[in-house]
C-alpha cells in the first residue's frame, strides 16, 4: 500500500508537471517577448504573470467543495483539458483582454491541481514520512517548470512564442491516458463531516499562533521568492548584464539564460527537496532546519543585487532559488502537520492555498512595481529584511519557552 501511495503522488506531480510547462514558460518568456504578443508594456506583463493566482483566491473554496462532490480523478481530468487548450492558446492570441481570460482559465486548472495534491498527501501520508511526500511532490511537479522555462526561453528566442507554445499544450492532452491508469478515483473528503465542527471552532482553530505564523511566513515567502523572482529573472539579467550575453563564445538572450538557470534549479530540486523534507520528518525541532533556510535567503537576497562577475553571480542564484524550493516544501510540511491534527483538514488546506495563492499573485506586479519606485538593489535588499525578521520570528517562540521554563525553575 505505502509503494502505491507513493506511486499516486509521483503520478499527480508529473501530470501536474506537463501542465504546469505552459505557465511556466510565460515567466521567462513574456517579460522579453511582450511586444510580440500584442503586449504594450511590462505593466500588462504583471497583470498576466498575477492574474491567474488572483482568480483562484476565490476558487479556492469551490474547488474545496468540487472536490467533495465529484471524483478525484474527474477533477483533474478537467484541469488538464483546460491547462492543454490554454496553452496552445497562448501561441495564437494577441489581445490583452483575451490574454486575461486565458490566463484566469488556468487559474481554475490550476487551483484544482494544487488543492487535489493536497488532499491527495494528507490522506496517505503519515508525521513518519510527510516531509518526504511533500518535496517528492514539489520537487517533482516543478519539472514542468524545468521544461517550460528551459525551451521556453530557448524556442522564443529562435522560433516565437507559436511554436512552443502548440509543441507544450499538445503534451498536456497526451498525459491524460496515464492519468486514468495512475490516479485513484476518489480520495477520502468526508472524514471531517463526522463530527461536523461548528462555526465557533472553525474559527477558534484559526486563533492559533503557530498556524498564524505559518500563514505569515508562507505568504511573505511565496510573494518575494516564488513571484516576484520567477517573474522578474530575465528582466533582472537583461538589466545586470544586457540582453547579449557571452558565455564561453556563445551569445545568449536574457530569456534563454534565465530559463536555463531555472530548468538547472528544477532538475536539481527532486534529489534535494526530498532529502531534506526526510530530515524534516526525523528531528524535532523543525523550527531550527526552517531558521537555517531563512538565514540563507536573507544573505543571498542581499549578495544578489551586488556588483559581482557573471560567472560568481549565477552560481549564488542558482543556490538562491534551490533554497526558495527547500522553503516551500518546509512551510507545505509545517501546514500539514498542523492540519493532520485538527478534524476541520479541507478549511486549513483551503485557507492556506488562499493565502499562498494570493502570495504568488502579488509577487510579479509587486516585484514590477517596486523596481520602478525603488530600484532593483533596494528591492532585492527588502525582501532581504523580510526574510530576516522571519527568522526571527521562528527562533523567538523557542528563546520565550526557554524563559518560562527557567522562571518556572526558580
Amino acid at each position: 500500500m505505502k509503494q502505491s501511495n507513493k506511486q499516486s503522488i509521483i503520478a499527480v506531480a508529473l501530470i501536474t508537471a506537463i501542465c504546469l510547462a505552459g505557465d511556466s514558460m510565460l515567466y521567462i518568456v513574456l517579460p522579453t517577448h511582450w511586444k510580440e504578443v500584442g503586449l504594450t508594456s511590462l505593466v500588462q506583463v504583471g497583470v498576466l504573470l498575477s492574474i491567474n493566482r488572483f482568480v483562484r483566491l476565490p476558487l479556492t473554496p469551490l474547488i474545496g467543495y468540487i472536490y467533495k462532490k465529484v471524483n478525484f480523478r474527474f477533477g483533474l481530468l478537467i484541469a488538464v483539458v483546460l491547462s492543454g487548450v490554454t496553452t496552445i492558446s497562448y501561441g495564437y492570441v494577441e489581445d490583452f483582454s483575451i490574454w486575461v481570460i486565458l490566463r484566469s482559465v488556468w487559474g481554475l486548472s490550476w487551483s484544482l491541481f494544487k488543492l487535489g495534491a493536497y488532499l491527495l498527501i494528507l490522506q496517505i501520508s503519515s508525521d513518519a514520512n510527510r516531509g518526504n511526500f511533500m518535496g517528492t511532490y514539489n520537487g517533482l511537479y516543478r519539472l514542468g517548470s524545468l521544461f517550460g522555462m528551459l525551451l521556453g526561453g530557448l524556442f522564443a528566442d529562435l522560433f516565437g512564442m507559436r511554436i512552443i507554445s502548440l509543441f507544450i499544450g499538445i503534451f498536456a492532452f497526451l498525459s491524460i491516458p496515464f492519468l486514468f491508469k495512475y490516479i485513484p478515483l476518489t480520495i477520502q473528503t468526508k472524514e471531517q463531516e463526522k463530527m461536523k465542527p461548528s462555526f465557533f471552532t472553525n474559527i477558534k482553530v484559526f486563533q492559533n499562533r503557530r498556524l498564524i505564523r505559518i500563514f505569515v511566513t508562507a505568504f511573505l515567502l511565496i510573494m518575494f521568492l516564488d513571484g516576484m523572482l520567477t517573474a522578474t529573472l530575465s528582466h533582472i539579467i537583461e538589466v545586470k548584464f544586457t540582453n547579449k550575453i557571452n558565455m564561453f563564445g556563445i551569445i545568449l538572450g536574457a530569456a534563454t539564460l534565465a530559463g536555463g538557470i531555472q530548468a538547472v534549479r528544477w532538475g536539481i530540486a527532486p534529489f534535494i527537496v526530498p532529502k531534506v523534507g526526510s530530515i524534516l520528518d526525523k528531528v524535532k525541532q523543525k523550527n531550527r532546519i526552517l531558521a537555517i533556510f531563512l538565514a540563507c535567503a536573507s544573505i543571498m537576497l542581499f549578495v544578489i543585487p551586488l556588483n559581482v562577475p557573471l560567472m560568481l553571480w549565477l552560481p549564488l542564484l542558482l543556490i538562491h532559488v534551490l533554497i526558495a524550493s527547500v522553503l516551500t516544501m518546509i512551510m507545505d510540511a509545517f501546514i500539514g502537520d498542523y492540519a493532520s491534527e485538527v478534524t476541520n483538514k479541507i478549511l486549513i488546506m483551503t485557507v492556506f492555498t488562499i493565502i499562498v495563492d494570493l502570495g504568488a499573485a502579488l509577487g510579479p506586479i509587486t516585484g514590477f512595481t517596486l523596481e520602478q519606485k525603488l530600484g532593483l538593489t533596494n528591492l532585492f535588499w527588502f525582501a532581504s529584511v523580510v526574510c530576516f525578521f522571519l527568522l526571527i520570528l521562528w527562533v523567538l517562540p523557542r528563546n520565550e519557552r526557554k524563559k518560562q521554563n527557567m522562571l518556572h525553575h526558580m
